[in-house]
């Protein structure tokens, strides 16, 4: 016979797919007349934002945008000069998508560039991005709880997890009109911007999500398109969107991963016709992850003490979300250079980063890179550029079990600062932030199905009370029990003990009748 069993329903986090896909980027370009000829080409990147996505069956669709970015000194002059063009780029990708309703996220990374100049007018530029896809879902699920039979004993223990109460996306768009103010100097040109995300949070009422952060801004731009002159400013824009979150509660956890879509910056004018005016168009995309603790019982093991008995398990993880980790990390680095002096430094920003968690014996933490990049002039006023990989690492103050597990790690870069020390170094100091969501997992074996054959019953002693049970350390009450057909309380009882695991080796008293 089959027992019915009680089930308990709740819904995880499904990652549906993870990967990296590769965009080759491969351009011969001409630079527009109003860009003065190539002198010597001082930095080439490349960037790139995911515009749109679309999950269809078992289909993922991207479409994108990337950007390369030429730095250069003119021929003429030797001032440093800027050309940008954007390439449209997309990817078909086959997924197995096991969810109703699923997202995917991007987080895009530079590979290589390798960029030359034909011509004074001309540049060869080969490359790759790495697409890093998650595609994200929820997935129901369901495990047992209860056996109802009042013949069968139950193995159970308590588990406490996360529901996912909510998964979304949320678009931000940022349009701002940036005042330079009096005490800058009017742009003529844009040369580069850098953007960071930093101090993201969530808080939730009512299935509302209130998400709060800051945008770092940083633009060069040029005040005299004829010298090449340069100048900079930087912004820091706030986040504040009221987002609708049905299922999310009050006291949720939450899991945020932000992509930067694009950001484009424009020169505009006053009611005085005043260049210190920019428009900043930016786009966000939030990826939300809503969590709510959960608990209930799960049957690891039964047994009918009247019949013979067929188990069915599986195992199971639970995830558990914790927090979130925000550490900060004020980090020196000497950068020496032994090629050029340095005079002046015209910008300083990072490109790339990436962390990892480490755990070692007695204490974890935080190991990391940067890549730092430095565009500066000599004492004759020749610009030249500088780029370095710097290596970072935080100890956290309490290490972390083997069970736990972090989802999502982010590094913002909010500010760089910088003084020349001598003609040949100069020291930075990086603010670094960190962001991790942490998670525990436990994994159990779950009965899923129990048959018994109830036309055959146990065979027991009946001129037999009790069996005199010789048990070593460390064996399992429970166990005993279910060898010999009886209960772990009638033992327990009986031999008027009340741990499941002996702890020396000892006689057991095991009732039969």
């Amino acid at each position: 016979m089959n027992y019915d069993l009680d089930k308990y329903n709740f819904s995880i986090l499904d990652i549906i797919y993870k990967g990296i896909q590769e965009i080759p980027i491969d351009s011969d370009l001409t630079l527009p007349d109003y860009c003065p000829d190539i002198g010597k080409i001082l930095k080439c990147q490349i960037s790139a934002g995911v515009t749109s996505r679309n999950i269809s069956g078992d289909q993922l669709n991207i479409e994108g945008i990337s950007t390369i970015e030429l730095i250069y000194s003119d021929l003429d002059k030797n001032s440093i000069r800027c050309f940008k063009t954007d390439i449209p780029f997309s990817q078909n990708l086959n997924i197995k998508n096991s969810s109703q309703f699923s997202l995917a996220t991007f987080d895009v990374k530079r590979e290589y560039v390798n960029c030359r100049a034909v011509s004074p007018r001309r540049i060869d530029v080969h490359g790759a991005l790495s697409i890093k896809i998650q595609i994200l879902g929820s997935k129901n699920c369901e495990v047992t709880n209860d056996i109802i039979s009042e013949d069968i004993n139950q193995k159970k223990s308590d588990v406490s997890f996360s529901q996912l109460s909510s998964l979304l996306q949320h678009q931000i768009n940022i349009n701002e009109v940036l005042d330079l103010g009096n005490e800058k100097s009017t742009p003529e040109f844009i040369v580069k911007s850098d953007v960071n995300i930093s101090d993201i949070n969530c808080t939730s009422s009512e299935e509302k999500i209130n998400l709060k952060g800051k945008l770092n801004l940083k633009i060069l731009y040029m005040n005299d398109i004829e010298t090449g002159k340069l100048d900079s400013i930087e912004y820091d824009i706030p986040i504040n969107e009221n987002i609708d979150g049905a299922g999310v509660a009050d006291d949720s956890k939450f899991v945020l991963i932000p992509e930067i879509i694009s950001h484009e910056e424009k020169i505009s004018s006053d009611s005085d016709s005043v260049s210190n005016l920019i428009n900043e168009d930016m786009k966000i995309m939030m990826t939300i992850l809503a969590f709510q603790d959960d608990e209930t019982k799960v049957i690891n093991d039964a047994y009918s003490s009247e019949y013979e008995t067929e188990l069915s398990c599986e195992s199971f993880e639970f995830r558990k979300f914790l927090n979130s980790i925000n550490e900060s990390i004020l980090h020196k680095e000497i950068l020496e250079n032994n090629e050029d002096k340095f005079f002046k430094i015209l910008d300083i920003w990072s490109n790339s980063s990436s962390v990892n968690f480490v755990s070692k014996d007695s204490s974890s933490g935080f190991d990391g890179k940067i890549n730092i990049c430095v565009l500066a002039l000599n004492p004759d006023f020749v610009p030249f550029y500088l780029e370095r990989e710097i290596h970072f690492s935080k100890d956290l103050y309490n290490s972390l079990n083997a069970d736990t597990n972090f989802f999502e790690t982010f590094v913002s870069i909010p500010q760089i600062e910088y003084k020349i020390v001598n003609n040949d170094s100069i020291e930075i100091k990086i603010n670094i932030q960190i962001t991790a969501s942490i998670y525990e997992k436990t994994k159990c074996n779950i009965v899923d199905s129990v048959t018994a054959n109830d036309s055959v019953p146990k065979s027991k002693d009946s001129n037999t009370a009790l069996t005199i049970y010789y048990a070593n350390s460390g064996e399992s009450i429970w166990d005993i029990a279910k060898r010999y057909g009886t209960t772990m309380e009638k033992i327990q009882d009986e031999n008027e003990i009340d741990f499941e695991i002996l702890e020396s080796d000892r006689a057991i008293l095991i009732p039969t009748a």
